[in-house]
């Protein structure tokens, strides 16, 4: 069983942690900061892929149907990758390695996720996975697979943020606007059912979700730049054909003979249809239950907190709108 680390645990993750967020190796850091942050309260574990079963880790995603991120290094193979996870399945992944003469591969998608399920089988590989909740998850989704704001070309990058945030408000459809400072990330907006969700700076970590806490991040850029992403996805049924299986084998039907499941998966089916009884005892749902109650009242997002099997999972609401 995957077990999370607590919050001491959390903090001797230093040194990990700064090998993730420092090497220049991969994918660069652009690309690994587009994919939500933790927060400081967010069940969260780092460590050596040779400190974790890593085959039970995906399982336990895909059956507790968790909403997370994970993020990769391997200094071995000079790649990074991050992945973003809706109900246990993957919703985007992107994967940078550098090879021997120098040259950058970058890939995304199933083609990305590929390689991650290879690279956290080499035993250096660090593996850093946190949990987040399932609006921010959706709201970023909007940068792989939503629809970029192409502003005028009059447009001043003030009227653009204006602009971009009040259709996402009025829109109430879920989006991104990313701030960057030239080549650099500076900070990136949340929007979800017609709400700022979330503020994330990356010098000051999340913010108060205001307009006024935007107003004063883009004040402090001095060559600012707006990039404003819109998801077309009015319910989770259309949400779903953004993603794909963690583990291969969602899409396997139950009855399928073993000879038919994907030999490169090396899980058994019958480990999802289990997980319900580990959920309740070990799972992260479980362990931070008291604790997501004192937090704001909870929403129809709330990844882990479902009682049924797998088989009659979050997913087959297909009206559940966004």
């Amino acid at each position: 069983m995957f077990v999370w680390s607590d919050r001491k645990s959390q903090l001797d993750d230093k040194e990990r942690l700064e090998q993730i967020i420092g090497s220049s190796d991969g994918l660069n850091q652009r690309a690994m900061g587009l994919f939500p942050h933790p927060k400081e309260e967010a069940p969260r574990r780092v460590d050596f892929a040779s400190q974790i079963k890593c085959r039970q880790l995906l399982v336990n995603i895909e059956g507790n149907e968790e909403t997370c991120v994970l993020r990769l290094v391997s200094q071995r193979n000079k790649s990074r990758a991050a992945v973003l996870i809706f109900r246990g399945r993957v919703l985007g992944c992107i994967y940078g390695r550098k090879e021997h003469d120098g040259n950058l591969i970058q890939l995304m998608g199933q083609e990305a996720f590929q390689r991650v399920r290879l690279e956290i089988l080499s035993s250096d590989t660090i593996i850093d996975t946190y949990k987040i909740d399932d609006k921010t998850a959706i709201a970023a989704s909007a940068i792989f697979h939503g629809e970029l704001y192409q502003p005028h070309s009059t447009e001043t990058v003030k009227e653009t943020l204006e602009f971009s945030l009040n259709h996402l408000l009025e829109s109430s459809m879920p989006g991104t606007i990313v701030l960057n400072e030239n080549i650099d990330n500076a900070a990136i907006i949340y929007i979800f059912k017609g709400k700022i969700h979330g503020v994330f700076s990356f010098e000051e970590g999340w913010l108060e979700n205001s307009r006024e806490a935007i107003e004063k991040l883009f004040l402090k850029l001095g060559h600012p730049e707006v990039q404003a992403s819109k998801l077309l996805a009015c319910n989770i049924w259309e949400l779903k054909q953004f993603t794909f299986s963690v583990t291969g084998l969602e899409e396997t039907p139950l009855s399928a003979s073993h000879s038919q499941l994907p030999v490169s998966s090396g899980v058994d089916y019958n480990e999802l249809e289990h997980l319900r009884n580990d959920k309740q005892e070990h799972g992260l749902s479980a362990k931070l239950r008291d604790k997501d109650r004192e937090r704001e009242e909870p929403t129809r997002f709330v990844p882990g907190s479902s009682n049924n099997p797998v088989s009659q999972s979050y997913w087959r609401n297909k009206h559940e709108n966004l």
